[in-house]
């Protein structure tokens, strides 16, 4: 049997992870759950496909309403809640089980995105065989977890009453507020809603990019524009390009076909410098954007940022090169040219969305975007993942937009 203390920044959520794709069962005890619209953790257990048995706590009403309302609603689930006067139900308990073979840990994560990711946590892992003479103690736990499922110790939520709950738990809250504590749902609160980026796998990061193309809309023209990019903008880029209409069209985003990515032609200015500028502007953004599209990986961000202030002081900001570097290199950069998609990924870097029209704003961002797992994860194997894999920096417009 392997045993280990994790007591890394994400030691546990790594492990956690790993489990979710190895395993067919779990099995899960907890105090709390926090706020679902952090996505992480649970987006990772939405994306496991086995049985799910979660006994969860609400001791002085600190478990979000929103948690118990998500497990009720995902299909082989079975949530059971632990209320009693007499019952502080306070464990952190999470068994994988996959026919003889089991993971189990137990530590002091609550599932919260702060338990998962911001608190310091410490938390015991081991995997082994249920069969085997050392693990008479994850069997004896296994059937303390089946005797916290009883009626005689928890029950199974009903719609009624968890309007009932959401109504105590808002009050507590507004309490707790008042009186100027800090308890678990607040801290919950103060992670920004957008954190979960910093944090994703390629399993989270596609299925949010999968359910942005969904509910926009706007798969086709998220590939038509980065198509017509390839194909009409082939590189190295050439001064020429600025005397065809097409192309044109395809670097100001003009059109239902090529609008996706930013519609940066909307600024006369910016679009007379496409059709009008002067040799030597043009011959600037001709030698940016070659210049780009050779970049290596890891980026060498100084010499980014000396090509990026090339282009700045020509006029427009990073709003407008945004999209031209998505044209470029889908795969290292995404536009910022859309009022929603500044708005929303500022909560990411949290600074104020004002500064992604700058250089150094715009690099912070990129920066924050490659240290992230998705972003490092090697290509999937499926066609369509794969096609977004190869785009995957230029698709977060279609979770943001």
């Amino acid at each position: 049997m392997n045993i280990e203390i994790l007591s890394g920044a994400t030691s546990f959520a790594d492990r956690f992870r790993e489990c979710c794709s190895r395993y067919d069962r779990l099995d899960l005890a907890v105090a709390w759950c926090g706020d679902p619209s952090k996505t992480l953790p649970y987006d990772q257990i939405g994306a496991f496909r086995g049985q799910v048995d979660a006994t969860v706590g609400i001791a002085l009403n600190r478990t979000h309403p929103d948690a118990v309302s998500w497990f009720m609603g995902r299909q082989r689930t079975q949530v059971r809640i632990v209320e009693g006067e007499n019952v502080f139900f306070h464990p952190k308990v999470y068994l994988f089980t996959k026919g003889d073979a089991f993971a189990l840990f137990v530590g002091s994560s609550n599932l919260t995105f702060s338990g998962f990711y911001k608190n310091v946590e410490v938390n015991a892992y081991c995997e082994g065989s249920l069969s085997a003479r050392g693990a008479s103690g994850v069997k004896e736990l296994r059937g303390r977890l089946s005797e916290w499922r009883t009626d005689s110790f928890s029950f199974v939520p009903s719609v009624r009453w968890l309007n009932g709950y959401r109504k105590r738990y808002q009050a507590s809250l507004a309490k707790a507020r008042k009186a100027g504590l800090v308890t678990e749902p607040q801290v919950e609160e103060q992670v920004a809603s957008a954190s979960w980026l910093r944090q994703a796998d390629w399993n989270v990061y596609y299925g949010k990019v999968l359910a942005g193309l969904r509910g926009s809309g706007r798969e086709g023209g998220l590939r038509t524009a980065l198509d017509a990019g390839e194909r009409l903008l082939p590189r190295p880029w050439k001064t020429s390009y600025f005397s065809d209409v097409e192309r044109r069209r395809v670097i100001n985003g003009l059109g239902d076909d090529y609008a996706s990515l930013g519609h940066v032609g909307a600024s006369g200015a910016f679009r007379q410098l496409v059709r009008n500028g002067t040799a030597q502007q043009h011959a600037t953004i001709v030698r940016s954007m070659n210049a780009i599209s050779a970049l290596p990986r890891p980026i060498p961000w100084r010499r980014l940022e000396r090509v990026l202030h090339d282009l700045v002081r020509i006029g427009p900001t990073m709003k407008v090169w945004g999209r031209l570097l998505c044209l470029v290199r889908p795969d290292l950069f995404c536009t910022v040219a859309a009022p929603t998609v500044r708005a929303n990924l500022s909560q990411v870097v949290g600074i104020g969305q004002g500064r992604f029209a700058d250089v150094d704003g715009y690099i912070e961002l990129i920066r924050l975007l490659h240290a992230s797992p998705w972003f490092n994860t090697s290509a999937p194997q499926t066609r369509r993942a794969k096609e977004i894999w190869n785009r995957r920096v230029a698709y977060m417009d279609a979770i943001f937009y």
